[in-house]
C-alpha cells in the first residue's frame, strides 16, 4: 500500500513553490504532517477577475485595495459582514482592518504530496495547493497547459520523469479532447480505493432521495423520510435556468473538462470539473464548483454548482457506483431519484413524502 505524506503550506511556502514554474513544486523538501485546521494555515484564491479589498466587512466599507484574479491570500479570520446580502454575509480578514467578501475566494488548505513512482492502474488525483501550471507534451516540445486549481480532480495515467531533471510529472488524460497533459506529481492527492466507496451501500435504493429548492438554493438528501444532507447550492442564471421535474443520476464522472456558453460574455472552459453527477442527457449535472465561492444565488449554466466537498458526498452517496479505476457510469433510466423545485411544499422536511 502506498502512503501518502501531507504537508499544510503557509501562503509563504506556497508563493516559494509555484512563483517561478510548476517543475520547482518538487524541488520543495516534503515534511511530516502538522496540525490540520490551523486557522494562520488557510489560505484564499481569488476567483473573480477583480475584487476589491475593504477596511472592513461590508459592501458600503471604503475600498483600501484591489486584488487580481489567481492572487493567494491568508485568511486570518472569517467573519459575519454587512447585511447587503441576504444569502451570504461572510467575508475573509486578510490583514489589519482588510476584508475581502467570501463569494470570490476561494477557501483552501493546502498541501504538497508523495509522489508515487509508479501507477498499478488508472487513478483519480485531487489538485492540493492553490493552482498549478500545467504543461503539454512533456518531454517532446513542451508548451503551458491549462492552469488547475484547488479541488479540481483529474484522471491521472502514468508517472513520467522530466529529462534531465529527474523530478516526476503525472500524465493525466484531458476527458474532452482525448489527449494528455502533465501536472507537477507533489500538486495532486490520489486517492486510494476505499476512499471512493459509496456511501449508504446499506440503504435500498429506493430510499434514497434527493430534492433541490431553487427558491432556497439548497439541496436535500433523505433516506426514507430522514433528511440525511443539505448544502448551498448555485443553480442557473436568468437565461440558463435548471429544469425543473422528476430526473435520476443516471450518469457520473469523477472528473470531466467541461466547456459551453454561447456568445463571448457566457464562454467556459473548465478543466477536472469534479464529482460529476448528471440528471439530464443534454448535460445538467450536481457537481462540484472550484471557479466561485458564491453559494446561495444562482450563478451556474443551468448545473446544480456546489462546494467540491458536498459534491464529493452526493457523488459517492449517489448511484450508479462508479468504480475506483473506471472514468464513468452509465445506466439509462436507473439511478438515484432528483426531483426539482422552485418552492418547497407545505409539509415538514424531515417528513418528506418519497414519491
Amino acid at each position: 500500500m502506498f502512503i501518502h505524506k501531507n504537508a499544510l503550506l503557509s501562503r509563504r511556502d506556497f508563493l516559494k513553490l509555484s512563483g517561478v514554474v510548476a517543475a520547482s513544486l518538487l524541488a520543495a523538501p516534503l515534511v511530516e504532517h502538522v496540525q490540520a485546521q490551523e486557522p494562520s494555515r488557510l489560505l484564499g484564491r481569488v476567483t473573480a477577475s477583480r475584487l476589491n479589498v475593504r477596511q472592513g466587512p461590508s459592501f458600503q466599507s471604503p475600498k483600501v485595495g484591489l486584488l487580481q484574479r489567481d492572487t493567494v491570500v491568508e485568511i486570518q479570520e472569517q467573519v459575519w459582514g454587512g447585511i447587503e446580502s441576504d444569502y451570504n454575509r461572510l467575508w475573509y480578514r486578510i490583514d489589519e482592518e482588510r476584508y475581502v467578501y467570501s463569494g470570490y475566494v476561494q477557501p483552501v488548505q493546502p498541501r504538497t504530496n508523495s509522489p508515487l513512482e509508479t501507477l498499478a492502474a488508472p487513478t483519480l488525483g485531487e489538485v492540493t495547493i492553490p493552482f498549478v501550471d500545467s504543461l503539454w507534451g512533456l518531454n517532446r516540445k513542451p508548451r503551458p497547459g491549462p492552469r488547475l486549481y484547488y479541488s479540481s480532480t483529474h484522471w491521472v495515467t502514468d508517472v513520467v520523469e522530466e529529462r534531465g531533471r529527474s523530478i516526476l510529472w503525472y500524465q493525466c488524460l484531458d476527458t474532452l479532447w482525448n489527449t494528455f497533459y502533465y501536472v507537477p506529481a507533489a500538486a495532486l492527492y490520489l486517492y486510494r480505493d476505499e476512499e471512493l466507496a459509496p456511501l449508504s451501500a446499506d440503504i435500498p435504493e429506493e430510499e434514497k432521495y434527493i430534492e433541490i429548492v431553487l427558491d432556497e438554493q439548497r439541496l436535500y438528501a433523505y433516506e426514507g423520510d430522514r433528511l440525511v444532507y443539505q448544502a448551498r447550492t448555485a443553480t442557473g442564471r436568468r437565461g440558463y435556468e435548471t429544469p425543473l421535474g422528476e430526473f435520476k443520476t443516471f450518469h457520473k464522472r469523477p472528473t470531466y473538462h467541461m466547456t459551453g456558453g454561447s456568445d463571448a460574455r457566457s464562454v467556459f472552459d473548465l478543466p477536472g470539473v469534479p464529482w460529476d453527477t448528471y440528471i439530464t442527457a443534454n448535460g445538467v449535472a450536481i457537481h462540484g464548483t472550484y471557479w466561485h465561492n458564491d453559494f446561495g444565488t444562482t450563478h451556474s449554466h443551468g448545473c446544480i454548482n456546489l462546494r467540491p466537498q458536498d459534491a464529493r458526498w452526493i457523488y459517492l452517496w449517489t448511484t450508479p457506483v462508479v468504480p475506483p479505476h473506471e472514468r464513468l457510469a452509465l445506466t439509462p433510466g436507473k439511478g438515484t431519484r432528483v426531483r426539482v423545485v422552485q418552492r418547497r411544499e407545505t409539509f415538514p422536511q424531515n417528513t418528506l413524502r418519497i414519491r
